[in-house]
């Protein structure tokens, strides 16, 4: 008796192998470093504060700074014309202490001269003698409208900016720099703004 036909091996079903496990690519984010909605609004709304903050904090320090009353130095000082007249007869300059100027007057005008020397910001005086300022501390010397002449001094003097008024309050001439300007017959009043300074020219 002949054995039966041996199934063939070629007819047996193939068996299926797992697939590989396919690595996906990610960005390199973990979960740790994704800002969700909640966490950007907080950002947005933390910044909009710092720079609300910030700016009133920038308002507050500017209203809080002290401001110069008319008459103060930083402020307004008014002077009498005839102080000016005054510095023009005698050719030498007159004093404001409140103001700390200058009350001057040249061929070329009046103007008010910072008592402050452009060197080292020594207080220097009016020489009678010699007909000039002479800062007393390094030697700086300058002429009567406040142009240099000799010393370590870098520029001219500075001036203060100042409007001239008759006695009615109406302007009549207005120095915006501070250069001379020549005072008018029916001048009596002269208004000059120690809060406005402009450097005397370098002569460097």
């Amino acid at each position: 008796m002949s054995a039966g036909p041996t199934p063939s091996t070629a007819s047996a079903p193939a068996i299926a192998k797992p697939a590989a496990k396919v690595e996906v690519a990610t960005s390199g984010l973990d979960e740790a470093s994704v800002v969700t909605r909640r966490e950007f609004l907080n950002y947005v709304w933390a910044g909009s504060m710092a720079l609300f903050l910030v700016g009133m904090g920038g308002i507050s320090f500017f209203f809080a700074l002290p401001r110069p009353r008319p008459g103060e130095f930083g402020g307004v000082i008014p002077v009498n014309a005839d102080e000016y007249r005054k510095s023009a007869e005698l050719k030498a300059p007159i004093a404001n202490n409140v103001g700390k100027f200058w009350i001057s007057s040249s061929e070329k005008g009046i103007m008010a001269l910072y008592k402050v020397c452009t060197h080292l910001g020594c207080i220097y005086p009016w020489s009678e003698s010699a007909g000039r300022f002479q800062c007393p501390c390094h030697g700086s010397q300058f002429q009567i409208d406040g142009t240099y002449i000799a010393g370590p001094a870098p520029r001219n003097l500075d001036r203060f900016k100042f409007e001239i008024f008759d006695a009615g309050g109406i302007s009549l001439a207005v120095s915006l720099n501070g250069d001379p300007v020549p005072l008018p017959d029916n001048a009596a009043l002269i208004k000059v703004n120690t809060g406005e300074k402009t450097q005397g020219k370098g002569h460097f």
